[in-house]
Formats: C-alpha cells, structure tokens, sequence
C-alpha cells in the first residue's frame, strides 16, 4: 500500500507501502485508523427503550455511529403526513466504515389518503456485529420524496456516540441543509460544532409556547439568550472568535417544532472548512469527532486478485481533514485472528 497524508488541499510527505502475496482484501484499515484516533471507541451500551434520540425530523439524510465492539442496534420509525399524493416508502441502509452494506429495511407508505393527516407510526430494526471499533453509518432516502417534506422520522440506538446528518436531494439554488424538527409537546436541543468565523443561528415556525432559545458552551455556561418574536421566530449573531471551533454547542429549544438554520452547519460558504457537512446532534454527550476524520483513508476498501505466491501492492491515501498537523498511526488488522503475507513500510505518517 502507498500511502499519501493529504491536509486540507496540501500533500504532505510520507509514503505507505503494502506489499502481499495471493490475493487479499484490504478493508479493516479504516475500522483500526478511526479507533487509534479516537481512542478506541466506547463499548456498545444498553439503550433507554423508553425514549427516542430525538424528536421527528423533516428531511433526508442519516446517522454517523462511532461503535464499539458488540452488537450495533438501531430503530427507525416514519409517521407519514399525508399532505399530499405522495407514497413514501423509507429506506434504511446500515453501512460498515468499508462503506459495505451490513443490513437494509423498508417502511411501507401508511396508505392513508392526501389530506387525512399524519398517520400511524412504521418501525423497522437494523443491527450488526462490530469486531473492530469503527464509523458505522445508516442512510435514509425515501421515494417521491427526496427532501424529506413530506414524511417525518426518528431514531434510537444501543450506540453511545453518534451525530445526525440532515441531508436533501440537488436544488438549482444555494446549498442549505435546515434542521427540521415536528415533535411539538417535547424539550429538544441540537448540538453542533460551531465555525471560528461570524455566523447567524436563525429559528422559524416556534409554537407560541417558546418566549426565548438558549445556546450553551460544552461545560453548560449560557452562550445566548435569544427572545422569540411574536411569529415565532428568532435571530441572533456570533462574532469573529476563533475559539468557536474546539468543543460542541448547545441550542435549546423548549418546544421541539421548528425549522434551524446555523452558519457553518446547516448552510456554508464556499471552499469553508466543513462546506456541506451538516453534522449535529440532539445529545451533547453523543458528540464525537467526525469532522477532523472524515475521509481519513481511501479508498475505503479495495480487493486485489493475483496468481498464487505473486506479489503487488495496493495504493491509499490518508486524508487530514483537520486545521492541525496530526500524526496517523498504522497498524494492519486481520479478520477472524487469521493473517497473510503483507507488510506496511511505515508506522506512522505526520
């Protein structure tokens, strides 16, 4: 394997061989890579089967699991609105950090006719074994409905640690990923790791119960407190601090029904550090660091076939997507406790 250690835009020096023999498939590398960065990964705890993660959320999108070793568990649950002609059939992929699907579901359209109102709730599971602590992740698209407009879902996990991905289809228009929320009746908060530039938090379609938003630090010190207008909606604008950008934030909503806008997560300028990465959470304490690790080795896997005893070798490349110089580990992993003949050059890269 050579490997090339990739920051921002800049190559950096280092180079990675790994040579094999036979034919062999290299796919845990990113699994070891992710675990050496964020110390290991925490083990896969027992879920809270009383309540969900998060409110109902409009949109498409996904989740991002930083799971241990031990049986990954995820729900998934769609009430249709039925404000239109539309059938939405969900979709749930659960994907390994080797971007290989691991187990899928469908949720049915509620059959309920336009006009009738949200219906009755479907729920589908999703689980896989983890042998390696890793990114694990699960797409949700729905038919008819590339925006998520028409239909709302949730989710609950076993996963300590994961961040919500709120992504739509392509628009002839700016790029914009708004945090929708449709639980009304319930507390919510959306975590998220705020930009070192001036950026704006606007909220709109607050039910009248919501006289102010709060945004706290990580430790819990008030940030903000923003008054809601009589339409319910509220604004509110952070300066230029380039110590925005090491811990997560916190926006408190006391009723969870409105549509979330905030600079650097939810819209971008462009060529921004994290341009179009919509990364959030409904629980500080789920928050792990996706951002710096993004794209961190690729390919994400790649087989190479050969005559017996041959010898090759397969090209990577590490990508730092972080501010800061790091040092990436590297070790190789096996599957089942087995091993063939390959060999790394370096152990770690700068």
């Amino acid at each position: 394997m050579t490997c090339r250690m990739i920051s921002g835009n800049r190559l950096m020096s280092g180079i990675v061989r790994l040579t094999y023999r036979m034919g062999i498939t290299v796919s845990a590398l990113l699994l070891m890579m992710i675990a050496v960065l964020l110390g290991g990964g925490d083990a896969v705890a027992a879920s809270d089967e009383a309540g969900w993660k998060c409110s109902l959320l409009g949109g498409c999108g996904g989740v991002y699991f930083y799971a241990g070793k031990g049986t990954l568990s995820i729900e998934v649950e769609k009430v249709d609105l039925n404000d239109g002609p539309q059938k939405t059939y969900l979709r749930a992929i659960l994907f390994g950090p080797d971007r290989r699907v691991l187990d899928e579901a469908w949720i049915d359209d509620d059959g309920l006719s336009s006009g009738s109102g949200p219906g009755k709730a479907g729920r589908v599971s999703l689980s896989t074994k983890v042998d390696s602590p890793g990114v694990y992740g699960m797409n949700i698209t729905v038919t008819d409905d590339r925006y998520g407009e028409h239909m709302s879902w949730r989710f609950r996990t076993n996963c300590t640690h994961y961040l919500v991905e709120t992504s739509r289809g392509h628009k002839d228009s700016r790029h914009e990923e708004p945090i929708v929320l449709r639980s009304p009746g319930r507390e919510a908060d959306v975590c998220f790791l705020p930009c070192a530039e001036s950026f704006a938090i606007d909220v709109n379609g607050l039910t009248a119960v919501v006289k102010e938003c709060g945004v706290y630090d990580a430790s819990g010190s008030v940030l903000a407190v923003i008054p809601v207008t009589s339409d319910g909606t509220a604004h509110y604008e952070f300066p230029v601090d380039n110590g925005h950008g090491g811990e997560p934030w916190r926006l408190h909503l006391p009723d969870a029904r409105a549509e979330i806008r905030i600079g650097g997560v939810t819209v971008w300028e462009r060529s921004a550090a994290v341009e179009n990465l919509s990364l959030w959470t409904p629980d500080i304490s789920s928050w792990f660091n996706f951002h710096d690790n993004r794209w961190l080795l690729t390919p994400y896997s790649r087989t190479v076939y050969g005559e017996p005893a041959s010898r090759g070798s397969v090209d990577f490349t590490l990508h730092n997507n972080s501010s800061r110089t790091r040092k990436i580990a590297l070790s190789l992993e096996f599957e089942s406790g087995g091993e063939f003949p390959a060999a790394l050059s370096v152990s770690q890269l700068y």
